[in-house]
C-alpha cells in the first residue's frame, strides 16, 4: 500500500494509495463538522465520490484504489470550505501490478454472474474459507508477533477470509477493557466522537492480514450497539470504515447478529425486529456511501430463522447470505443442512455461506469432528465457501488472561488461543477446501440423490431403560437439576474392536465421556443424539462410561435418561452397555469422576424409572438420513464428490447402466487419496461401496467417468 503520497503520485492496479490534507485551521468539533470528500475521475471518465476521513488534529486522509490503468483525476470538497481541504486537485497514475498477491493480481472480490458463488474481479473464482477473529483487532492478541503467527498458520492451511469487527464487539458492554486495543477504544464513551488513534493500531493489523492474502470480512458493530448508539451514529461510524478501509479489498458485514438484543434485555433472547429495520437503514447508507461497491451482507442470529434473509428488511441490499446454523453436534446437522438447501433454492440468488457453524471446543466439548461434518455438510449442499470458528481464537483467550464470562453468566471455555490455532479442524477444512479446487467446484451442484445407505444404522433403544437418581417429581418452576452417571464394563484381551457407537437420549442437556475423553453432547429428548466412529477411546481391560445430565424442569420435558454404548468386534460378535440399574449415580459432581480408575463404590445405584415406550417419554423416534445420511455434488459427467459421516458402507446411484469409472477414496482428516480404480455401475446405475478398510471416522469418495 502506498502511504501519504503526494497530490501527483502513482500506485498499482488495486493496490490502495494514501493522500493526506492539512487543515488550515482546526474546526472545533473536526469529526462531526467536517465533511471532506474526494470526487475521482477514472479514466474511463466514471466519477467516484470518496469520503475522506480525520485522522487526528488538522490531518485528513483519502485512500483510493482502481483496478483500471492510465491517469486518475481528483478533486476534493469540504464542507465547510477550508484552504487546506477544499478544492485540491491531484492526479493518481495506476500502473499494472506486477506482484503474486491475489487481492492485487485478480482484484477485489465480487458475486458471479450467475450470483451461486464469489469470484475476483477479473472472473477468478474465490473459494472463501474464513477463520473466525471477532475480537482479533482487541489487545489480547499482540501485534505484531502473535497476530502474525496465527496469519501464518491460517494461510499455510489455505484461509482466504478473516471475520473480524471493527472494535464494538459481542459478549460484553461497550468500553469494556477486554475489548480495547493499544490505543484503546475506537469511540470517546459518550460517542461524541470517533477515535482515530484506535483506527490507526487497527490498521496495522488489517494491513498485513491484505499483504498476506487474506480479504478481511469486516463486521461493523455487534447488532446490539444499535439501540445504545442510534442509526445517524452508525452511520457515522460506517462512512469512517468506508472511508479507511473502503479502497482495501474487504467485504462488509454491516453488522453481528443484527437481530439479537443485548443479552440481559428482558425476555432475552429474542428476534429484534426493531433491530432489523435499523440495522437495514445503515445497509442502505453504506449501498449509498461506497464508492467500490464492496461486497455487503449481515450476520444473522441462531433464532427461528438462520439466515441473512431474516437480518436485513430489503433482500436488494444483500450480496452474500450469511447463516448462523448453531453449537451443537447431532443437533445442528439437520438446521445447517436444511438452511444451506432453502437459501441455495431461495430467490432472490445469493452466493450461501455458513459464517457461523459450530465452533471447535466451544464449552469445552465441540470436537473436531463437528466443524469438519459441517464443512463436508455446508459445501455439497450448494455453499459458496465455509467459515471455520475455534473457541479460545474468536474472542481473543490468552492462559494468563481468559476473556470470562459472557454478560449472561455463562463461560465459553478457557482454552486459549495458541492452544486453539492447532486444533484439528482448521487443518480439516483446509485440506476440504484443496481437494475441491483440484475441479472446477464453482460449477458444482447439489445431488443428494447420488447416494444413501443400504440401511440406516441408527442404533435401537428399544430394549433400554429410563434411569435417574430416584424416582422425586420437581416442580415445573424448579431449579435445573444436575445428575451424574457412570458405568464401568471390560474389553476382554486380544478382542479387536471394529467400531463402536452411542446413542443416548436425555432431558434436557447431556454430555458423555469415554474414559475421561469427550464422546458427544446432546439435547434432543425426541430422538437424541448418536455418536459413531468412536473405537478409538476404548482400550483393553477396564473402561468407563460416564454421562452428566442436566434436567431443566421450565422447558417441561420429562426427567431421565436412556442409552446405549455398542461395541461390535471384528469376530463379529458385539457388546451392549444399556442403561440400567447397574450403573452408579451421583447427585453432586466429584473430581475425576469421569475416569476409569474412580471410586465409585460410594455412590449409590441408579433408579429405573421407565422402559422405552412408556410414558411420559413415548416412541423414541429415528433421524432423516436426508440429513444423517451421505452427502453429493459435482458435475455430472464430470466429477462426482460423495462425503459420508460414518465408516459404514454406501450405495452410489444414477451412475448409467454398466458405466466406468476411475474410483478414490479420500480421508477428510488427514487429506489421504487413496485409489480404487476403475468400478463398474449396475445394469441399475448402482455401485454399492464400503469405507476404507480400517477406518473408523467419517469419509469420502471421488468418481470420474473412466472415459471422459
Amino acid at each position: 500500500m502506498k502511504i501519504n503520497a503526494p497530490p501527483a503520485s502513482s500506485t498499482e492496479a488495486n493496490v490502495p494509495l494514501e493522500i493526506s490534507l492539512t487543515a488550515a485551521k482546526i474546526p472545533a468539533d473536526p469529526f462531526n463538522d467536517v465533511i471532506l470528500d474526494a470526487v475521482f475521475i477514472d479514466p474511463q471518465g466514471r466519477e467516484l465520490r470518496v469520503p475522506a476521513f480525520w485522522a487526528g488534529g488538522k490531518v485528513w486522509k483519502i485512500r483510493y484504489a482502481s483496478p483500471l490503468v492510465g491517469r486518475h483525476t481528483f478533486r476534493t470538497e469540504c464542507v465547510p470550505p477550508d484552504a487546506g481541504l477544499h478544492g485540491i486537485t491531484g492526479t493518481v497514475e495506476v500502473v499494472p501490478y506486477p506482484g503474486e498477491n491475489p487481492l492485487y493480481r485478480h482484484g477485489p472480490l465480487r458475486k458471479s454472474a450467475n450470483r451461486r458463488y464469489l469470484e475476483h474481479a477479473d472472473g477468478t473464482p474465490f473459494f472463501w474459507l474464513a477463520d473466525t477473529w471477532w475480537m482479533g483487532l482487541c489487545h489480547r492478541i499482540h501485534f505484531p508477533d502473535e497476530f502474525q503467527r496465527l496469519a501464518s498458520d491460517r494461510k499455510e492451511k489455505g484461509f482466504n477470509v478473516v471475520q473480524i469487527v471493527a472494535g464494538l464487539y459481542p459478549d460484553m458492554l461497550a468500553f469494556d477493557q477486554r475489548g480495547a486495543n493499544e490505543a484503546g477504544f475506537p469511540w470517546e464513551e459518550n460517542y461524541a466522537r470517533i477515535r482515530p488513534e484506535y483506527f490507526d493500531a487497527a490498521d496495522a493489523r488489517l494491513r498485513y492480514l491484505v499483504e498476506q492474502g487474506f480479504s478481511p470480512c469486516l463486521v461493523g458493530a455487534w447488532g446490539y450497539f444499535i439501540p445504545w448508539m442510534g442509526v445517524e451514529k452508525l452511520k457515522q461510524h460506517w462512512r469512517y470504515l468506508i472511508a479507511r478501509y473502503g479502497s482495501w479489498p474487504m467485504t462488509w458485514c454491516v453488522a453481528g447478529e443484527a437481530n439479537l438484543p443485548w443479552y440481559q434485555a428482558k425476555g432475552f433472547p429474542w428476534d429484534d425486529r426493531e433491530q432489523v429495520r435499523d440495522w437495514t437503514k445503515v445497509m442502505r447508507y453504506v449501498r449509498d456511501t461506497d464508492p467500490f461497491h464492496r461486497l455487503i451482507t449481515i450476520h444473522p442470529t441462531a433464532i427461528n430463522f438462520f439466515t441473512a434473509r431474516n437480518a436485513t428488511d430489503d433482500l436488494g441490499l444483500l450480496d452474500i447470505d450469511f447463516l448462523q446454523t448453531g453449537h451443537a453436534g447431532n443437533e445442528a446437522i439437520t438446521p445447517t443442512i436444511s438452511t444451506v438447501r432453502t437459501c441455495y433454492a431461495d430467490n432472490p440468488t445469493l452466493p450461501v455461506i455458513n459464517s457461523e457453524p459450530c465452533y471447535e471446543m466451544l464449552n469445552d466439548n465441540l470436537t473436531t469432528e463437528w466443524p469438519r461434518r459441517a464443512f463436508w455438510s455446508c459445501i455439497l449442499n450448494g455453499a459458496a465457501g465455509h467459515t471455520y470458528g475455534a473457541n479460545g481464537i474468536w474472542q481473543c483467550n490468552r492462559l494468563d488472561q481468559p476473556h470470562g464470562p459472557s454478560p449472561t453468566g455463562h463461560n465459553y471455555g478457557r482454552i486459549a488461543w495458541e492452544e486453539a490455532m492447532n486444533l484439528g479442524g482448521s487443518r480439516q477444512c483446509g485440506i476440504g477446501k484443496k481437494l475441491l479446487e483440484q475441479y472446477a467446484w464453482q460449477h458444482f451442484r447439489p445431488h443428494p440423490e447420488w447416494v444413501s445407505f443400504p440401511s440406516l444404522k441408527w442404533l435401537s433403544l428399544d430394549n433400554g431403560q429410563w434411569i435417574w437418581s430416584d424416582h422425586t417429581k420437581f416442580a415445573a418452576d424448579a431449579p435445573n437439576i444436575r445428575r451424574y452417571f457412570r458405568r464401568t464394563f471390560t474389553i476382554p484381551a486380544g478382542r479387536e474392536i471394529a467400531r463402536a457407537h452411542l446413542r443416548f437420549v436425555g432431558s434436557s442437556h447431556v454430555e458423555a465421556q469415554l474414559n475421561g475423553r469427550p464422546i458427544g453432547v446432546g439435547w434432543d429428548h425426541l430422538k437424541g443424539s448418536q455418536f459413531d466412529d468412536r473405537a478409538g477411546l476404548l482400550r483393553p481391560g477396564e473402561n468407563a462410561l460416564s454421562i452428566w445430565v442436566e434436567h431443566r424442569p421450565p422447558a417441561g420435558q420429562p426427567i431421565g435418561l436412556i442409552a446405549c454404548l455398542e461395541i461390535s468386534f471384528t469376530d463379529g460378535e458385539t457388546l451392549r452397555i444399556e442403561t440400567s440399574d447397574a450403573w452408579k449415580c451421583s447427585d453432586v459432581e466429584v473430581s475425576g469422576w469421569q475416569g476409569v480408575d474412580f471410586d465409585d463404590s460410594a455412590w449409590k445405584q441408579a433408579a429405573v424409572i421407565g422402559k422405552t415406550g412408556d410414558q411420559p417419554w413415548g416412541v423414541i423416534s429415528e433421524p432423516d438420513e436426508t440429513y444423517f445420511g451421505p452427502q453429493a455434488a459435482g458435475i455430472p459427467g464430470v466429477v462426482r464428490i460423495i462425503y459420508v459421516p460414518a465408516a459404514s458402507p454406501v450405495v452410489v446411484k444414477h451412475l448409467g447402466a454398466d458405466t466406468a469409472y476411475q474410483a478414490a477414496y479420500f480421508d477428510p482428516v488427514n487429506g489421504t487419496r487413496t485409489a480404487i480404480g476403475t468400478v463398474k455401475a449396475s445394469a441399475a446405475g448402482e455401485w454399492t461401496c464400503p469405507p476404507l478398510p480400517g477406518i473408523d471416522h467419517d469419509w469420502a469418495i471421488v468418481l470420474e467417468p473412466a472415459n471422459p
